[in-house]
């Protein structure tokens, strides 16, 4: 439960509640299909990152081998991803304390709030990330799936017209959604064992909770329009107070799941918390061009982007299994360091055993 609520957080971020990046990705036609196969690949994505991260090492090790010499590029890339996706979810904060309490978006003191809370908790590793996720995850799931109540004859077959085209803007969403989340979802990898119940309950919740928002927006006539189309759903009385606080806690989970590889990246700087300070400073900076520019016109993107880092996760992890380790400079290159300190216990328990 604690594995899958944090693989949920990293996607239910401010365009996944309001709805604004789904109308952007799924058609409003035949929503449960699209939302099934929205489901099933975040299952084999997370899958395959958990397998990279054990066979390699972690994060950096699988981009050392799906990447080599490009891995210092793809991580600086990585880097700003995760920059943009912080400011992203801070303008989704001050969009919907703005519509939802009436706070004016030039006062950011909430999503000002929020980035000193996900820079505090970065400190305490993946278990403040998961107490996070466990707290907010059920509030956004119990929204959620209320959506989909009074819904009733939505047209579920596909149009053969648009199949093709809509197929791929899922495979990018998914595709996008699994790339930002590979730096978290790796170190869950290499820390745990299993995960594959994790992963899919993870998938089965996301694709539930798709199908729930569009099929709600779809019955509106006019919501897909709107600048957030939940809000426009839900309107401005006391429903509209609801969404603003289970949008913010969407916005959180992904804020705190992405401003975690901005922390332990600048760990690695010779004065860190300047770094982090100056990590705080771009991302609140970014915030200020707002949530729409930043879904609509970078999101598509990292949807491109994300369909090329899977390829290459998937082409290393083939030739890591073909690999035979002759050496240990291959060894080492292959196995993670918990693995290597095991197989160097069996070897001298073994040895002292035969003396």
């Amino acid at each position: 439960m604690r594995l899958a609520a944090v693989l949920f957080g990293t996607v239910a971020g401010a365009g996944f509640v309001s709805g604004a990046e789904l109308v952007r990705f799924f058609p409003l036609r035949a929503v449960l299909p699209y939302a099934v196969l929205a489901g099933l690949l975040p299952f084999f994505g997370f899958f395959l990152i958990f397998a990279c991260a054990r066979r390699f090492g972690g994060y950096e090790g699988m981009l050392r081998a799906a990447f080599g010499k490009g891995a210092p590029a793809v991580r600086a890339a990585v880097f700003c991803v995760s920059l943009i996706v912080c400011a992203g979810m801070l303008a989704g904060l001050d969009a919907v304390m703005s519509e939802g309490f009436g706070v004016p978006e030039s006062l950011p003191v909430f999503s000002a709030a929020a980035l000193i809370a996900a820079a505090l908790s970065a400190g305490k590793g993946t278990s403040a990330l998961a107490k996070v996720n466990l707290c907010l995850v059920p509030a956004i799931l119990l929204f959620a799936f209320s959506l989909a109540c009074g819904v009733r004859g939505a047209d579920n077959t596909f149009p053969s017209e648009e199949a093709f085209p809509a197929i791929v803007r899922v495979v990018a969403y998914a595709a996008m959604n699994v790339f930002l989340a590979a730096p978290v979802v790796a170190e869950l990898g290499a820390e745990t064992e299993g995960g594959a119940g994790g992963a899919l309950l993870a998938a089965a919740l996301i694709g539930g909770c798709i199908a729930a928002i569009l099929l709600r927006i779809a019955s509106v006539c006019g919501a897909a329009d709107a600048g957030i189309p939940v809000l426009f759903v839900m309107g401005r009385g006391g429903a509209g107070k609801i969404f603003a606080l289970v949008s913010a806690a969407g916005i959180l989970t992904t804020l705190f799941s992405s401003y975690y590889l901005l922390h332990l990246r600048t760990g690695a700087f010779r004065r860190p918390r300047l770094a982090r300070a100056g990590v705080c400073a771009a991302v609140f900076a970014l915030s200020r061009f707002g949530l729409k520019t930043i879904v609509g016109k970078i999101y598509p993107v990292f949807g491109a982007a994300g369909i090329l880092f899977l390829f290459a996760c998937a082409a290393a992890f083939q030739r890591g299994c073909r690999m035979t380790v002759f050496s240990a400079s291959t060894t080492r290159k292959y196995i993670p360091a918990a693995s290597r300190q095991r197989m160097k216990v069996d070897a001298m328990t073994r040895s002292r055993r035969n003396t």
